[in-house]
């Protein structure tokens, strides 16, 4: 399955997966918010929520200033 994260297009071994999965797959920690074909999802919904091969996902980490 090929998918882009961020602008990049990454390569996996599995037809589909969770975006927890995914998340655990990449190392990506906590504070995040996920993206999925432009849509925002809800962090009560990754475990539930598949990616599949061709999807977009984007992951934003917050930005502190002033």
């Amino acid at each position: 399955m090929k998918i882009s994260i961020n602008g990049e297009i990454k390569e996996f071994d599995k037809d589909s997966m969770t975006i927890q999965e995914l998340l655990e797959l990449i190392d990506y920690g906590k504070g995040i918010a996920v993206a999925l074909n432009e849509t925002f999802i809800l962090k009560t919904k990754y475990q539930e929520t598949t990616i599949k091969d061709g999807d977009r996902l984007d992951i934003l980490s917050p930005v502190q200033g002033g």
